[in-house]
């Protein structure tokens, strides 16, 4: 190779090395980061765990509600849940049921705009074509889901057992004996641990849910009694 080529190839790379140099710094400072803060919920799980008290649902789990849309949909939890005949049955509150509407209404007026009058907040879009189109379609049947899946949630509980039911027709039973500890995932549900592996997941913007904790953690501290 000619000198000058190779004093030309030297230039390039003394250009090119601080920024690789930055951005494999800035990598590794991500994966740092990301290390600390699993690290960090590991051991704050553990602590709940070990507390008998709710805590966060796992190391990698869904992002939190907005503080305003959690807010709403915690509106019409604080009451009573209904009886039917010994049996205690929580259904979603008013709050979480218009969290989930409304979204759903937003996410519908989006698609109308970009596809009928090819605007979005006053912005021209262009046609999405097939592929587009496609992909709006799945984002309103996903937002028609999440409002099916919040309206027929339901959690019926006695002294002796669990019973979830989701989408209807999904339903699962759970003895309150084999219950070990509980999570929240941060955004919609409570997950309730149950020895040898189940898991069931109770909506915790539900009309009653304070009181279903306050009953599940006290199973909670009694089979750690009976079991000790």
């Amino acid at each position: 190779m000619p000198p000058d080529d190779l004093f030309a190839l030297d230039g390039i790379l003394s250009q090119l090395l601080p920024g690789l140099i930055l951005v494999v710094g800035i990598i590794l400072l991500r994966i740092f980061l990301f290390w600390r803060k699993l690290s960090l919920r590991r051991h704050k799980s553990e602590r709940h765990k070990d507390a008998g008290t709710i805590g966060p649902a796992g190391l990698i789990h869904g992002a939190a509600l907005p503080w305003h849309y959690d807010q709403l949909a915690h509106v019409g939890t604080g009451g009573p849940a209904q009886i039917s005949l010994d049996q205690r049955v929580l259904r979603p509150a008013m709050g979480v049921k218009l969290v989930a509407v409304g979204l759903c209404v937003a996410m519908f007026y989006a698609a109308y705009q970009v596809t009928t009058l090819e605007t979005f907040n006053g912005f021209e879009v262009a046609d999405p074509g097939p592929y587009g189109t496609a992909i709006i379609v799945l984002c309103l049947l996903a937002a028609l889901n999440g409002v099916v899946y919040i309206f027929s949630f339901e959690t019926r509980y006695d002294r002796d057992m669990l019973i979830v039911t989701r989408m209807m027709y999904f339903r699962r039973e759970f003895r309150w004996k084999d219950l070990a500890r509980i999570t929240d995932d941060g955004a919609y549900e409570l997950h309730l641990h149950f020895y040898p592996g189940g898991r069931a997941k109770v909506l915790k913007h539900s009309v009653g849910i304070e009181e279903f904790k306050d009953f599940a953690l006290a199973q909670i501290r009694r089979n750690r009694m009976v079991n000790a």
